[in-house]
Order: structure tokens, then C-alpha cells, then sequence
């Protein structure tokens, strides 16, 4: 018998009725067993089966887990997921190209829950944690041979059975010996879905794209100064697959492209700064053209070498303004982690699990943006104004559609983005499980963050407003940001002294990453760059006190990653991301100089860059 959250499958066989109508209606009620349209979703479902090996091999073991009883728990809940992915990427460095690399790769997820959905494994510090011997190869073969496909899925299903049965013994022993001031289920239900697309690749011409690149890195050459620079490409193409015991069965195209740029140079005092540029697609053959592309480079290298001649910034409090590409980075950075909630997991007694709560979720009904201004996060957008929107996907991490979300409303926030994994104050998921996560949970994201402003003037008459506020505050000049290091071009020992700084600051709450471009404006609108500074307290409620917005909109598409400061190359999983704002302008914000102890430049002066 098939039910809403029962078994998806009581046998196999590849002819055989694999699923019963019921299960195939997606949220619709069962009309009969000669209802046209469940008789093609069954017909499909039954191709596909037919077709795929992978989908095949992931049914049969899937169906074979709710034999497995060994150590006294049942599974109530189990998925696979495995994204089957060909890949290419190329990088060089002043105009010298490394070595192209194209792979095949199927990275498999497998999730098994026992208990109930009301206290399972999950959410645990226990959660993750197996003293058995781990067969950790959790990727499948790259032929199709079915023995060798079911192989791989059943031990690692077998693995993450023994995990969570240990698991739940480990929690529950942990509960009883404290006192849950409003407990919360470990798993919230989530509609049926059967989603098949057929498999589509893009052809990449690997020469051009590596001819490419090392023409866009040679730009670097004509900037000596600069110390150290990378063009990287990168595109992935595959299918990802999600099937789980609720009789969810997913199998969707997955793309993704990208150029990014990245650069640093070292001031005659010793500081380095940095810059980077990241351009990305959902489709590869939607890539820029090179024109663009080396605009892109060249922006980047001026940028560097601006910099490095600016003066270093001093303290400042006082009104700030977001222009441009800033103002949709700045929400970016700020609402992408903070409109994302993460449930803490529960620990032994008198054991606590350093997580910091984001800054939004005990904040459900309170006003975080001013009365005029709205935020909507939208992943079933594609395009927005003719332009792509990367953030756009069909179906997240657990197989749920994802719904347009008005997460603010006249500066009132009124829900956030969840995921399956039940969080105070909240209902249900918006299908925003779009990264890997801890403890058996995924981690949520945005995906096309839309802010709107009812009322909005002109870029120049916000900066009108600006020298006004400078003047009313008695402030000898006005800050301008026009870009932030978001996501930061730095390396990861520059991320994490960024931590440390902001830590030792005593500003407390997560730190934001420093403005690239950022100006004082003189009374009479003159403006001066300058280097090294960063913002003290950044956070969402600083967005209460936005004084004013401007009427353009800047679309502002970036790769999450979970990262601090989505930090370039971390992480192996990423996701596209879009924001499209307006400029801001803040009556107070707090920056301050970087007082570290900078390195000496070198005494020698670097060899003479050749192209031979």
C-alpha cells in the first residue's frame, strides 16, 4: 500500500507498475485509475525507469533500505541524491595557460532518518558521528553497470543507516537529561513530486575557451604593479537526481558557468588589496561575449591600480551612500545569510555548540527595512528585465518547488526562508534548501532577492541628499561605496584575519566584507578614493534607518557558496545567486581603517614581465 508518506515502491521490476496513481498526482487528489493525466506521469515515469540506469539503480536500492532493521530501528524517511556532472575548467596567469581539465563526476548524497518526524537522528551534534569503520567513497561508477551502481548506493545507504541509529540513541539519551523550553519537530512534510527533464548538454568548445581565457589573462601584462592575478572558466553540466521514500522522484538539468577574475597588488606601505570579478551563466552558450569579458578583466586591473595609489581612510561615522553595483552587494551579503535561518542542534548537558543565531529569526513581525520598501525572494523567475536570472532553479535540495516569498512587506518582516527542517515561529518550507548542511539538515538560501522601494529619487539627487546630511551633521565630507569585496576576491588567511579583526574590534554579530571602492565626497561633489577601510557593525539593523532609495535598479549575480563572505574557490558546492536593488543611502554608518601591521614591500624590485 502506497501512502503520502509511505513506501514508494513495495518491488521492482523494470516492466512492473513501479508507482500507483496516488503518487503521482503532485498535490492533486486521486481521481480514478483511468484519469488521463496520471496515466501519462505514470507512462513517463516508467520511460524514464526504462531509459536510466542511474534512476533505475537508485529505485531498486531505495526500495531495498526498508529492509534494514539490524540494529533495532526502522527507516522512516530515506532519499539519494547524486548530481551525474561533466565538467571543464581551464585557468592561466599572465597570458600562461595551465592545463585544461575536463571531468566526469557523480557525487551521491544519501540522507536516512529514523524515529519519527516529530524526534529523529537529525539535529543532533550526534547526528553526523559513526564509530564504526566508514566506507567514505560516496561517488558512483561512471559506466552504468547495474551491479556496480546498486553497489555503491547500498553501502552507502547501509553507512548512513548505522549512523542515525546510533544517532538517535545518542539524542535521546542527551533530551533526557534537559529541560526543552518549546520543543520542535525534526521534520516537516513537504508535497509529492515527480519532475523529469530530459537530459540536455551544451557544447563547450574547449580550445576557444582556453584561448580565451589566456588572452584575458595577458591583460594583467600592461599592470606591473600588480602582484598576482588569475582568469579561471568553469562550466558543469549534468543531471541531478533526487528520489526519496515519500515518492518524490526528481531529475533535472543542472548547468552552471562562470569566468572569474581575480587580482591583489601590494601599496608602497605594505597593505595588499584586492579585487575580483566573478561572471556568471545558467547556461554556457550564454556566456558574455569577449568584449565584455575583457571589460570585465581591465575594470579589475584599473581598479587594482587606482587603489594602490589612494590614501589610507580614517574613522568615520556619518551618512553613507550605495550606488550601483554596491547597493545590491550590500543586500546581498546582509540578507543571503541573515533571511536564512539555522536550527541549533541539541548537545549534552552542560556542552554547548558555538552557532550564532542570525539576527532575523526572533524578529517575525518587526519592521527591519523602512515602511516603503519591500523584499521578494523569487527563484521561479528565469529573466528579469530581458536579463537572466541565475538565481533561478526548479526544484531544491529535497525536492520541493520553491515559492515566490514576500519575506518583507512595508518594512514588516513576515516570514523567512526555511527548509525541511522545522524552525520557530515558522509553518512550513518555501523550498529554499539550496546548499549541503550540518547535522542532517540542508542549509537555506536566496535565489532572485527583489528589493522594491515605493518611494525613490534620482542617483544624483541621492547624492544631493548626501552633501545635505554632511552639512546638517557638520561632517567635513560624505562617504560613497560603489563596490564591495562581495564575494571576496581575498585569499582564505585574508578571510580569516578579517574574522579575527572584526572579533577584536568588539563589533560583534558576522562581519561584512570591506567596500573596493569607496569615496569620501567633498561639499562641492568632489571625490577621492580611498584604500583600507572596513565597516564596524554592519548588520540588518543598520537597514531600519535607510533614508532613502534611488529609482534605477542594479542586478547584481554572484555563486553561493556558505562561505564567509562567499569567498572565491571555497566550498565544493555552489548555487547562483541574484539581487536586484536600488542605491541606498544610510544617515549613519560606522568604517574604520585596517590597523594591522603591514608587511615591508620587498627592497629588490620584481623582474621585468615578458611575453616570450
Amino acid at each position: 500500500m502506497i501512502t503520502r508518506r509511505g513506501w514508494l515502491w513495495t518491488g521492482l521490476a523494470a516492466s512492473s507498475r513501479l508507482l500507483a496513481p496516488k503518487a503521482l498526482a503532485q498535490d492533486k487528489p486521486a481521481t480514478g485509475a483511468n484519469d488521463p493525466e496520471l496515466a501519462a506521469r505514470q507512462a513517463k515515469l516508467n520511460a524514464a525507469l526504462a531509459a536510466d540506469p542511474v534512476l533505475r539503480a537508485i529505485v531498486q536500492e531505495l526500495s531495498r533500505a526498508r529492509t534494514l532493521r539490524t540494529m533495532g530501528e526502522s527507516i522512516y524517511y530515506a532519499d539519494v541524491a547524486l548530481d551525474d556532472a561533466d565538467s571543464f575548467t581551464v585557468s592561466a596567469m599572465l597570458g600562461a595557460l595551465f592545463e585544461p581539465n575536463r571531468a566526469k563526476l557523480r557525487p551521491m548524497r544519501v540522507q536516512v532518518r529514523v524515529g519519527t518526524p516529530q524526534m529523529d537522528n537529525s539535529n543532533s551534534i550526534f547526528t553526523d558521528y559513526y564509530s564504526g569503520t566508514r566506507y567514505d567513497d560516496s561517488s558512483l561508477p561512471l559506466d552504468n553497470d547495474p551491479i556496480a551502481l546498486r553497489t555503491q548506493i547500498w553501502l552507502a545507504l547501509d553507512r548512513m543507516y548505522k549512523t542515525a541509529a546510533e544517532a538517535i540513541g545518542r539524542k535521546q539519551a542527551a533530551l533526557r537529561g534537559v529541560t526543552v523550553a518549546e520543543p520542535l519537530n525534526d521534520f516537516w512534510p513537504a508535497p509529492t513530486r515527480l519532475l523529469f527533464e530530459e537530459p540536455r548538454r551544451i557544447k563547450v568548445d574547449d580550445d576557444a575557451w582556453s584561448n580565451r581565457v589566456k588572452a584575458l589573462s595577458a591583460i594583467f601584462l600592461k599592470y606591473p604593479g600588480i602582484t598576482s592575478s588569475s582568469v579561471d572558466f568553469e562550466t558543469s553540466q549534468g543531471n541531478t537526481y533526487l528520489v526519496n521514500t515519500e515518492s518524490t522522484v526528481v531529475r533535472v538539468n543542472d548547468r552552471i558557468a562562470y569566468v572569474r577574475v581575480r587580482g591583489s597588488q601590494q601599496c608602497p606601505d605594505g597593505m595588499a588589496v584586492y579585487d575580483g570579478a566573478c561572471v556568471t551563466a545558467l547556461d554556457p552558450g550564454r556566456m558574455p561575449a569577449e568584449p565584455e569579458l575583457r571589460a570585465t578583466v581591465e575594470e579589475v586591473a584599473k581598479n587594482l591600480s587606482t587603489i594602490a595609489a589612494a590614501p589610507v581612510g580614517e574613522s568615520y561615522t556619518g551618512p553613507v551612500l550605495f550606488s550601483g553595483q554596491a547597493a545590491a552587494q550590500v543586500f546581498a551579503e546582509v540578507f543571503s545569510y541573515q533571511l536564512c535561518p539555522q536550527r541549533r542542534p541539541v548537545t549534552e548537558p552542560g556542552r554547548s555548540y558555538p552557532m550564532a543565531a542570525t539576527e532575523l529569526e526572533s524578529r517575525l513581525g518587526s519592521r527591519v527595512l523602512p515602511e516603503w520598501m519591500d523584499m521578494v525572494d523569487d527563484a521561479t523567475l528565469q529573466e528579469y528585465k530581458k536579463r537572466p536570472m541565475v538565481g533561478h532553479y526548479a526544484t531544491d535540495l529535497e525536492g520541493v518547488a520553491p515559492e515566490p516569498v514576500t519575506v518583507v512587506e512595508k518594512g514588516v518582516l513576515k516570514t523567512l526562508l526555511t527548509t525541511r527542517t522545522p524552525i520557530r515561529g515558522l509553518t512550513k518550507t518555501n523550498g529554499h534548501a539550496r546548499l549541503p548542511g550540518g547535522f542532517g539538515a540542508k542549509t537555506a538560501r536566496t535565489s532572485n532577492l527583489f528589493v522594491k522601494a515605493s518611494k525613490s529619487e534620482s542617483e544624483s539627487a541621492l547624492k544631493a541628499r548626501l552633501l545635505e546630511m554632511v552639512k546638517t551633521q557638520g561632517k567635513p565630507y560624505g562617504m560613497l561605496v560603489k563596490k564591495m569585496d562581495f564575494p571576496s576576491a581575498g585569499s582564505a588567511d585574508e578571510l580569516r584575519r578579517t574574522i579575527m579583526r572584526a572579533s577584536r574590534s568588539g563589533a560583534g554579530g558576522r562581519p561584512v566584507s570591506s567596500p573596493v571602492m569607496v569615496y569620501k565626497v567633498f561639499p562641492d561633489g568632489r571625490e577621492e578614493l580611498l584604500r583600507g577601510m572596513r565597516f564596524r557593525s554592519l548588520g540588518t539593523r543598520a537597514f531600519r534607518d535607510i533614508v532613502a532609495a534611488g529609482s534605477e535598479e542594479y542586478q547584481f549575480d554572484w555563486l553561493e557558496n556558505g562561505a564567509p563572505m562567499a569567498l572565491m574557490g571555497a566550498g565544493n558546492f555552489v548555487v547562483g545567486a541574484s539581487v536586484v536593488a536600488p542605491p541606498v543611502l544610510f544617515e549613519e554608518l560606522e568604517l574604520e581603517p585596517n590597523t594591522d601591521d603591514l608587511p615591508k614591500p620587498p627592497i629588490v624590485p620584481p623582474p621585468p614581465l615578458t611575453t616570450n
